[in-house]
């Protein structure tokens, strides 16, 4: 039977006094089933039995977790006297509700004596054979169908059946078998068919989430991957989809930092999303001509909530945090409602504004029928970093929730009195703050870093004036802009202050050049060694490396021209990746006009054979 078979779904959620004070209830609940009237046959009963259902409902809507003396007792205080009543024990209690749960919510159950009613002489029943096939079959990792279930506690009665001469099991209906099922505690069987983690996360407590009181107090950081698919904007061909790595302030619902690029979660995307967050966002509009409204949200974050990513257990980052949040929280594992807020903002952003996007992507393959994202998509890379800033700033930030609760841009705009902003030198002095953090000893007036050599009169002079006297001086403290390996930043510690090395080049090799990149050159230098070539100049690597990536280019731009299949967006992707496009660099993977490349040794580079650091390029 279900919940409100006997119509009291209602009335039992607005007693206010005790329930045996009710006389109303009697004809309107014998009005409902005829049957009730041997089951509420003298009023003593009755009024017993209401109580019991009253009190099951009050702790059913209570209750965190098993029905144990430790979760029940505190709740049954509560209800004694709330009603002005005496209550048995919390063991009776789970008793009443093991009766009432087993007979599919039939109230007639909570009838005292009830269970004890029958026919005599019918001595076996099916009530294990039925918590047998729950308990093997339906409430098992397999998931297997309510329906799958009961055929097998069929089958059962049979087999049991036919050892039986005189009483037979006579076999339940499938509806009661059915209403037994939906009578099980959600959360178990959520725990038994799929397991404690998504468990946790269908039934979880909002008070696990730590409410904040001001701007810039909890923010959440997390990355995601747009389901969308850009095209260059130059040569129109697709590049794939873009990362996202945003932040989030749980207090305004604001999205204080945003990062748009191609390259895989890391310190690096990391970096760019926080200094997009804590850093004034002035040149905005200037950047994004039609965005209207201001983006007013930046400052220093108190409590910095982040997932246990490879990306956020770095020295570089703790290191380059230390002024600018107090403290950096690891969310659990497998608990995503502890950072719920970021979660939610990604499904609205997925929601309200990729799947308008032409070149949308599916998570599931079937869902596409006639749909290519590739053939279909017309967004570029810059359109798209305007369209996304326009929405989250000129929409996002200026429609109220669901409830009607709060607006993110007032709510931010109301208390950003409160924050503590990064401005002027400070903000300047970040930027090297968040720099990729190093340690190396200064050896002959230079520090060789990132297979580079770094050198200057002032950290030559340094060395000369304080390495004789302690060793310690001479170990010291860099700093590298991902996007620039120029030039480094060494903290002077006996002078308490950082100075700008330049790298020693002859060739401007390093001039604009990114970490990311210049790793990957690397890679293909130590390659070619390990192949047995004969050692060929940094130079001559990343000459190679470029004129072989504008060959591709050339080769996908012709590709497009013919109108044959398109080509694989994982190519210009990894492409993409390397030559840093995204929100912080270019719109394009075009550098200079591609150059047909010279004629190269086919034996160089078998990327079959290629390590997992060249994973990136693999396929050009």
């Amino acid at each position: 039977m279900s919940d409100d078979l006997f119509g009291f779904s209602d009335e039992f959620n607005s007693f206010d006094n005790d329930v045996a004070d009710d006389k109303t209830l009697s004809t309107e609940f014998l009005a409902e089933d005829e049957n009730l009237e041997l089951a509420f046959g003298d009023l003593p009963n009755k009024e017993t039995a209401l109580f019991r259902l009253d009190l099951i409902r009050y702790l059913e809507r209570r209750v965190k977790g098993g029905w144990t003396p430790k979760n029940l007792d505190k709740l049954l205080e509560e209800y004694a006297l709330l009603k002005k009543t005496s209550v048995p024990s919390s063991r009776t209690i789970a008793d009443w509700k093991k009766l009432y749960y087993e007979s599919g919510k039939d109230v007639a159950s909570l009838i005292p004596g009830h269970s004890k009613k029958g026919n005599r002489k019918l001595k076996n029943d099916s009530s294990d054979l039925v918590t047998e096939a729950i308990q093997t079959k339906f409430l098992t990792k397999e998931r297997v169908s309510v329906n799958t279930a009961y055929e097998y506690y069929k089958y059962r009665v049979i087999e049991e059946n036919r050892q039986l001469e005189e009483v037979k099991i006579a076999p339940i209906s499938q509806r009661t078998f059915y209403n037994r099922v939906n009578a099980l505690p959600p959360y178990e069987v959520a725990l038994a068919r799929y397991g404690k983690r998504y468990a946790d996360n269908k039934f979880k407590t909002v008070g696990s989430i730590i409410p904040a009181t001001r701007p810039m107090e909890y923010v959440e950081i997390d990355h995601t991957t747009a389901p969308v698919i850009l095209l260059d904007d130059d040569l129109e061909l697709p590049l794939g989809r873009p990362h996202l790595t945003i932040l989030y302030d749980r207090y305004s619902t604001c999205i204080v930092g945003l990062s748009v690029n191609y390259r895989d979660p890391s310190y690096e995307t990391v970096r760019a999303a926080f200094l997009n967050s804590v850093l004034k966002k002035d040149w905005i509009k200037e950047k994004y001509p039609s965005i209207k409204s201001e983006w007013p949200c930046y400052g220093k974050i108190t409590n910095l909530i982040v997932d246990n990513g490879a990306e956020f257990w770095s020295d570089s980052l703790e290191s380059a945090l230390k002024p600018l949040v107090t403290d950096i929280q690891y969310n659990q594992r497998g608990k995503p409602w502890r950072k719920a807020g970021v979660e939610k903002s990604f499904d609205t952003f997925y929601k309200k504004l990729f799947s308008r996007f032409p070149g949308k992507t599916f998570t599931n393959p079937t869902q596409l029928k006639d749909y290519n994202p590739k053939r279909d998509a017309v967004i570029n890379v810059s359109d798209f970093l305007e369209l996304l800033h326009k929405w989250l700033i000129d929409v996002y930030h200026k429609k109220a929730d669901t409830r009607y609760k709060r607006v993110p841009y007032q709510k931010w705009t109301e208390s950003q009195g409160t924050i503590i902003f990064c401005e002027g030198p400070e903000a300047e002095q970040l930027k090297i703050e968040l720099g990729v953090v190093n340690h190396r000893t200064i050896r002959r007036g230079a520090i060789e870093l990132h297979s580079l050599r770094y050198q200057s009169d002032e950290l030559e002079e340094y060395g000369k004036q304080y390495s004789s006297r302690a060793r310690k001086s001479a170990y010291v403290k860099t700093k590298t802009d991902p996007n620039d390996i120029s030039s480094i930043y060494v903290y002077l510690e006996e002078e308490k202050k950082y100075i700008k090395v330049p790298a020693v080049d002859h060739t401007g090799y390093t001039k604009g050049r990114s970490l990311y990149e210049h790793q990957r050159i690397n890679s293909l230098r130590r390659l070619k060694v390990r192949l047995g070539e004969q050692d060929e100049s940094l130079a001559d690597a990343s000459l190679y490396l470029d004129r072989a990536m504008d060959e591709a280019i050339e080769r996908m731009s012709r590709s497009k021209s013919k109108k044959s299949a398109l080509p694989k967006t994982t190519h210009a992707s990894k492409i993409a990746k390397q030559r840093g496009v995204g929100s912080e660099g270019p719109s394009t993977i075009v550098t200079t006009s591609p150059k047909p490349i010279s004629e190269v040794p086919k034996e160089v580079i078998d990327m079959g054979t290629a390590s997992d650091d060249l994973s990136d390029i693999e396929g050009y």
